[in-house]
């Protein structure tokens, strides 16, 4: 039996006794009553009001009772609610809060149903338990936080319990539930890292991410704190701005700046957007972030937008992007600053195609339609970029790096002309960047792109050196 079907057990033999209680003391009262209280009808009437009094106190706690139910139906683990209040209440600095979650749920559930996926949560928990017990822990509390995650309070060094569920994860992963596959993944991290739950719930949830996709996750940050000195920075000029110029290969000159961004902390130094991107996700500052950076941007290069005619890339992210409050900022700024959107590409990546695709690409026309050209980064990269280039007007495709670190590969030239012949005959802009070697820049010439960027075309360039280029 699980720890937290022991405590619901408890839980309900507390109700059940102060139902009980109560009765017995209700029943010793009209036997002993007169002999206790003269006879009289006041008396008697207040006697016999213990009785619907009795019955509503009854009724109350049964209707507590199953409100307040301490464990998940499916999994008998705890509930949110439950686990987090463990958490909230552990004393202990050095006790560990683990987060592990089933990766591919949701294929399971559409694969095999929804019933086999709940069965393969409760057969998990099962093993899971059955394993610690092998390691002699008991009484571990364990609670399901989502769908596909449970979180664990546990009093254990981490190096033990990583190594812990190193090997649970792997057993399951190489032998299945019920004949099914099941994909894992976990993060720990010491209580003492945070005092505030939320935030410590959402980093676990952000070295789960990097371990999937490997993506860079910032070392020993407190969230609440870099959300300070996020704000900090919005407010005291804390974003600055490279601008990577892009040759147009036909017109044999720069017309197109890429922007590169990066933000100035107080505690955690410098990073870039891309650094960031998932922290400021998580704590709801996504628009507020992009918001920021177009307005810190407009106010640095304004002086020199009208000395020359150039396009200005700028990645945007695509949930931003589909804010309408973030467009009805976007126009008020650039009617504020008396600027025209034609000279901004608005560039979005996203991993997973957006279900309302009909409804995106209306966004992205009405973005159109006063001027704004949107554009695809990492294109054929691991993301959604080709079905958006099916569904989606747009206007620029920006090719993964991957093209170019491979392109003395005869595939990936075959690969890259065929798309750059492809966007051409839908009348899309291509990009190839990171172009650091002239033998490079030769082999993606070749493919005739209509852009190249990179080392061999210019390194990025200060505020001042892009004032010197546009002159």
């Amino acid at each position: 039996m699980l720890y937290s079907e022991k405590k619901e057990r408890e839980s309900r033999f507390i109700t059940a006794l102060k139902i009980v209680f109560p009765l017995l003391l209700l029943i010793g009262i009209f036997f002993h009553s007169f002999s206790l209280f003269p006879y009289t009808s006041i008396n008697f009437f207040l006697l016999i009001l213990l009785i619907p009094i009795y019955v509503y106190y009854t009724v109350y706690l049964i209707y507590y009772g199953f409100q307040t139910t301490l464990i998940d139906p499916i999994t008998k683990t705890f509930t949110r609610n439950e686990i987090l209040l463990k958490i909230k209440k552990n004393k202990d600095p050095k006790s560990l809060i683990i987060l592990l979650h089933v990766n591919n749920l949701n294929d399971i559930n559409e694969r095999y149903g929804i019933a086999n996926g709940d069965l393969i949560l409760r057969a998990l928990i099962k093993q899971l338990e059955l394993f610690l017990e092998e390691y002699r822990y008991k009484n571990i509390a364990i609670g399901r936080y989502s769908h596909d995650s449970f979180l664990f309070l546990v009093n254990a060094s981490s190096q033990e319990f990583k190594h812990l569920f190193t090997i649970f994860t792997k057993r399951i992963q190489n032998n299945g539930l019920q004949n099914i596959e099941v994909k894992l993944s976990f993060s720990l991290l010491e209580a003492q890292y945070e005092t505030n739950v939320p935030y410590v719930i959402e980093r676990l949830f952000m070295l789960i991410e990097k371990n999937q996709v490997d993506k860079e996750v910032l070392p020993h940050i407190q969230l609440h704190t870099f959300k300070k000195n996020l704000s900090h920075a919005f407010r005291h000029d804390g974003i600055a701005f490279k601008y990577q110029p892009a040759l147009h290969v036909k017109e044999e000159k720069t017309t197109l700046f890429e922007v590169l961004t990066r933000i100035y902390t107080e505690d955690y130094g410098i990073f870039t957007k891309g650094n960031i991107q998932n922290i400021a996700n998580r704590m709801g500052l996504e628009r507020a972030l992009d918001e920021q950076i177009i307005a810190s941007l407009l106010a640095k290069i304004d002086p020199f937008l009208p000395k020359k005619e150039f396009l200005l890339s700028l990645e945007i992210s695509p949930v931003t992007l589909r804010n309408s409050k973030f467009k009805h900022y976007l126009l008020n700024l650039f009617k504020q600053k008396e600027l025209h959107p034609n000279r901004f590409i608005l560039e979005i990546v996203e991993e997973k195609s957006y279900e309302e695709i009909q409804r995106f690409k209306e966004i992205i026309e009405s973005y159109q339609e006063v001027g704004f050209k949107i554009a695809l980064g990492n294109f054929g990269g691991n993301n959604c970029g080709f079905e958006y280039l099916k569904y989606l007007p747009i206007d620029l495709i920006k090719f993964d790096i991957e093209f170019t670190k491979k392109i003395e590969d005869v595939k990936y030239q075959k690969l890259l002309k065929s798309y750059i012949d492809l966007a051409k005959s839908l009348q899309v802009q291509t990009m190839v960047k990171f172009v650091d070697k002239e033998s490079t820049l030769k082999l993606i010439k070749a493919c005739e792109p209509d852009f190249i960027q990179g080392f061999c075309i210019s390194k990025p360039k200060s505020i001042k050196e892009f004032n010197d280029e546009v002159w």
